[in-house]
């Protein structure tokens, strides 16, 4: 039997809320829920108008400065975490129509503060305790004191929250183990990309190009990639690597090509048919959905074993995980795939089965839109057994 339709709220900061990759989740709801409204949150700290005007202003200056990550610095203090959930709670309070549900995208702050009678969900690709042992730019506090005070502001909106849904298991894992969450309302759902259903057309191999997305050069092993495909190039001299995003940090070479940044669903998906393999050599990587854009497209993976990533591209299933974060381990795994065609296409068909089977966000959000109406039932309960 099919839930009743509920009236949800979708709220979060407003750059990811109009994103692509996620408007599609909101359009699933969309289409089955009794109403959507989108509640967008402004975060000046995220404005990219700002961030571009700052990086400009500092190339200026006779000092070099550092401004990556300044602004999300700024913002994680117990006080902003406080004071933008607050905001959003007025915001969802002066709606027409009082929702019947509330989904939060992140964790950056929680849709209520000051009263919690409308059951909500945190959709988490990440958890600050996870930021602080894995990735020190991600968890700029000043003390311990202030770090533990951004923790309890999570702490109150975890255990409020009806249901949570999460990108990975090891999200899961450190909601319970340094949260103290019960386990029964977190529910690990994965993550889909900027497609609308699973491809079906076809795929072929043998170009011998390399895809690898730049962007946070540094946390996402730019130096490795770059290394490894010097000696890539001596083993294999027709492959190319192709540079997607952010550059700024990367270097010129024989056989590589900067695409900078890659603008339209279409493109994307031209140069995932058209490459041989995708490179993540990641230092830290909450979940990756650039890797089941790829596994849609039928693009084998290598991976580092940080973060989530390893959910998504099982080692040796659709893809190759790399039994440690070097260069050298790196251009073996490439040298040894691109010379295997045949494990190269196992790793694609693997890698579109399992997008078809439930990384995408038709069947992500039957499963959310699911537990959201259970929500809704279980406080319905609660108030009629209240007013008896």
């Amino acid at each position: 039997m099919n839930p009743a339709p509920i009236r949800i709220a979708v709220t979060g900061d407003r750059n990811f809320l109009v994103q692509k990759r996620m408007s599609m989740l909101f359009d699933t709801f969309e289409s089955r829920a009794q109403s959507l409204e989108r509640v967008p949150v402004d975060n000046l700290f995220d404005a990219k108008w700002l961030k571009q005007t700052a990086k400009e202003i500092c190339k200026r200056l006779p000092i070099p400065i550092q401004t990556t990550g300044r602004a999300s610095g700024m913002r994680k203090n117990a006080a902003s975490y406080v004071k933008q959930s607050r905001a959003c709670e007025r915001k969802i309070r002066g709606l027409k129509q009082r929702p019947d549900f509330v989904f939060h995208l992140f964790g950056m702050y929680c849709p209520f503060w000051d009263g919690f009678d409308i059951p909500f969900s945190m959709y988490l690709d990440y958890t600050m305790a996870l930021a602080h042992r894995t990735w020190e730019p991600w968890a700029p506090f000043s003390s311990e004191a202030d770090l533990q005070a951004w923790l309890d502001c999570e702490r109150v909106a975890y255990a409020n929250a009806s249901r949570i849904f999460t990108f990975s298991a090891l999200v899961k894992r450190s909601l319970t183990d340094d949260y103290g969450v019960d386990p029964a309302k977190v529910f690990v759902t994965g993550a889909a990309g900027q497609f609308t259903k699973p491809y079906e057309g076809p795929r072929v191999f043998g170009g011998k190009r390399l895809l690898f997305n730049a962007t946070n050069y540094e946390r996402k092993g730019g130096d490795l990639v770059i290394d490894a495909f010097s000696k890539v190039r001596a083993a294999v001299p027709e492959a190319e690597l192709l540079v997607v995003g952010g550059e700024e940090d990367s270097q010129p070479g024989p056989g590589i090509r900067h695409l900078g940044f890659v603008a339209g669903q279409g493109a994307m998906e031209r140069l995932f048919l058209d490459c041989d393999i995708l490179l993540a050599p990641a230092r830290c990587e909450p979940y990756g959905q650039l890797l089941v854009e790829a596994a849609n497209f039928g693009l084998p993976c290598i991976v580092s074993d940080r973060g989530g990533m390893k959910e998504i591209i099982e080692p040796d299933v659709q893809g190759v995980v790399l039994p440690e974060l070097s260069a050298d381990c790196l251009a073996d795994a490439i040298i040894d795939l691109l010379r295997d065609p045949e494990r190269l296409q196992r790793y694609s068909e693997a890698g579109r089965a399992k997008v078809k089977a439930g990384l995408n966000w038709l069947g992500i959000g039957d499963v959310m839109l699911g537990e959201m109406s259970n929500a809704v039932e279980d406080r319905l309960r609660v108030l009629s057994v209240a007013a008896a």
